[in-house]
Formats: C-alpha cells, sequence, structure tokens
C-alpha cells in the first residue's frame, strides 16, 4: 500500500458567494512527511497549521449597521498528496471562517454551533429596543426563527441564503398516485453572510426559537428592560463564534479622562545687542507628545448566571464597540479580571466592565 510522502495545501479565501474563487490561492503550502519514532507520532499524516493565515484575510468591518456586517469569509482548500509510489490524487473542501475560537477543553478544530451563535440563554433588551440574535444560516444551519410571547407564536422568519424555486422541464406533471410529493421545494444559494437580521422583531416577544433543518429546535429568552434612572449603553462585540454580539449595560456609567505627555526643558534666552533677557511668556518647560484617552466604565444591572461566559468573551476580543450618541465607537475592555459569579452565592448578579476608547483623545492617524 502507497504511503504519502508530501502534500501540497492551496488555500482560497474570499466572500461572497460560495465557489467563486480568486484566480490564484492566497497560499500555497508544502509539507513532506514527518519521520519519527514517536509512537504518538502517525507518520501517514501530515499536518497544517492554517487558523493565523487564515485570520490575516477575514476582515470585520461593523459600522451599526446589522445587514451590513462583514465577520466571515469562505476558504477552500485544494490538496494535492504525492505518495511514495510517485502517484498523486487531489482533494478539495470547503469552510466558512470565521475569528471564533474554541477553549482548551474543546480539543483540536472544535465545531462551533449551528444554531445560535451566542452563549447565554438570556439576553437583556432596553424595552422598545430592538434585539440582534446571531444565528447561524448557511445550508447546514438555520431553516426558521420564530417569535413567541408566553406559548403565542407572534411572527416566523424563513430565513437562509437567496432562494431558487425548483421547477421541472414539463409543463404537465403525471404521477400514479392521487398524492404528489417532492423531495424538496427550493434550495439555498450559499453566500458567506453568517449572520441574519430579525428585521420585524416584535416588541412583546419573550422567546425566540429557532428550528435547525433536520427539524430540532433551541430556545432563548429576551428580557425587554426599562430602566427609569440610568441611561442603558449597547456594546457589541465579536464573541467566540466570531460573531457580533449585542450586551446592554443598563446602570450606573463613569466616564473619565487621562492625559500622558513628555516634556523637556528649552531656553527662552534673548539675546539682543545691547542687553540678554527672556520673554516670560514662553514655555521653559515645553510639553511634548500629548497623549489622552477616554475611558468609561458600565455596570450591567441584574443579570443572570449564563452571562459569566458572556463577560469572559468580552474580556478577551479583538473587536468591540459602543453605541453613543447615534453612532458606534470602538473601544477596548481594559477590565482584566473577574470573578465568577454564581446566583447561589450572589442572589443578584451584576458585573463591571471598563473600557477604553481605542482611538486617541487627539486625532494622530498619520
Amino acid at each position: 500500500m502507497a504511503t504519502i510522502s508530501q502534500a501540497k495545501l492551496e488555500i482560497y479565501i474570499y466572500t461572497g458567494i460560495a465557489g467563486a474563487l480568486p484566480p490564484s490561492p492566497q497560499y500555497t503550502l508544502i509539507k513532506d512527511r514527518l519521520s519519527s519514532s514517536n509512537e504518538e507520532v502517525n507518520e501517514d499524516i501530515i499536518v497544517f497549521e492554517v487558523a493565523e493565515l487564515i485570520k490575516d484575510y477575514v476582515d470585520v468591518n461593523f459600522t451599526g449597521d446589522y445587514k451590513n456586517i462583514s465577520q466571515n469569509a469562505w476558504v477552500d482548500f485544494v490538496i494535492t498528496r504525492t505518495f511514495d509510489n510517485d502517484t498523486t490524487d487531489t482533494r478539495e473542501k470547503r469552510a466558512l471562517a470565521f475569528l471564533g475560537y474554541g477553549e482548551f477543553e474543546d480539543g483540536i478544530n472544535p465545531t462551533l454551533s449551528n444554531t445560535f451563535l451566542a452563549s447565554n440563554t438570556n439576553f437583556y433588551v432596553k424595552k422598545g429596543e430592538r434585539a440582534y440574535i446571531p444565528v447561524y444560516v448557511s445550508t447546514d444551519g438555520v431553516f426558521k426563527v420564530e417569535y413567541f410571547q408566553g406559548n403565542t407564536s407572534l411572527i416566523a422568519y424563513r430565513i437562509g441564503g437567496s432562494i431558487e424555486k425548483i421547477t421541472t422541464d414539463n409543463i404537465e406533471i403525471k404521477t400514479d398516485t392521487l398524492d404528489f410529493k417532492t423531495d424538496i421545494i427550493s434550495l439555498r444559494t450559499p453566500d458567506s453572510v453568517g449572520f441574519q437580521e430579525q428585521t420585524e422583531m416584535p416588541s412583546n416577544s419573550d422567546k425566540v426559537v429557532v428550528t435547525a433543518p433536520d427539524g430540532t429546535t433551541e430556545t432563548r429568552f429576551i428580557k425587554n428592560i426599562e430602566e427609569c434612572k440610568h441611561t442603558p449603553h449597547k456594546v457589541s462585540f465579536i464573541n467566540k463564534f466570531g460573531v457580533v454580539q449585542d450586551l446592554w449595560f443598563f446602570k450606573r456609567r463613569d466616564d473619565s479622562f487621562e492625559a500622558e505627555r513628555d516634556d523637556y526643558k528649552r531656553s527662552i534666552l534673548k539675546i539682543g545687542t545691547s542687553a540678554v533677557s527672556y520673554n516670560q511668556y514662553k514655555h521653559s518647560r515645553q510639553a511634548t507628545d500629548v497623549r489622552a484617552t477616554e475611558m468609561l466604565k458600565m455596570n450591567t444591572g441584574f443579570v443572570t448566571e449564563d452571562h459569566n461566559e458572556v463577560i469572559k468573551q468580552l474580556m478577551v476580543t479583538e473587536h468591540c464597540w459602543v453605541h453613543q450618541n447615534g453612532e458606534i465607537t470602538p473601544v477596548v475592555p481594559s477590565t482584566t479580571s473577574f470573578q465568577e459569579k454564581k446566583e447561589v452565592n450572589e442572589k443578584l448578579i451584576n458585573f463591571t466592565v471598563e473600557f477604553k476608547v481605542a482611538n486617541n483623545y487627539i486625532q494622530d492617524i498619520r
């Protein structure tokens, strides 16, 4: 039996319709089979680590418009294997790449959710605001989203890629039985968009149920909060699934400002033809390289225990924004640690998170 001796991996990364590959791969990797006396190493397997390579080409673009989020990309792999008898074969595989991650306990190449793309069961939303709950809508993802108030269905969305109707070549169809059924009634056109906004979510809904193509369902709960004293603020961030998730902070917010500068001692002497003097209105200690950062500290208000995981994901995110003044401001979570809270101990759970505005107060983009 032939043994693999070398493998070439070509990686195509792109957005849009699946299969619309760029003219050439972004990466071409060639690797020889590893020979080792280590019994834990399988010499018939060649391993490629591609996560960091793909990450460089998955751009995140979020302006506050949930209909037009850029957060994922298609990745097509073309693998050419060479064997020790000089024969070759080629295999192809397609994947949808997100800037998500698995935890250590998840093992190698963990499979993330193909329904809800969020870890928490309860979503707190300011009353009167629309909730945006990320779901996976590729061909093997969510088929239907339905909103409820209690057990009463309010509205249902059948979602996914664009729909192409199935037609027949003949105008007339005859069958031997009275009942005629087709195996499929529509096809989804796979698109790299992995997030679906529910555009008409009823304001009084308290539960959302998604249905997978195999008929299984999952449920999440929506809690509409009316805050009378403080001004609620919404934070959006890329979670562990690699998609934008919202987290509302309902309670106290504190804003602060921090400035840093360097300075140097300079001469302000004025040497004239008949006298030496200095200008008392000039700086003998001159400031230079002034830097200033805006900071904010916010409190979630009372939430459920499942938000421990949300706060963890917020603290390690690489992309985060706060909604304020009618636009979004890029921020960086500066809280570096927190103690997990349990309802049996805390009774009422509130999280405090500090952020730094991601851009300097003084415009210094060059």
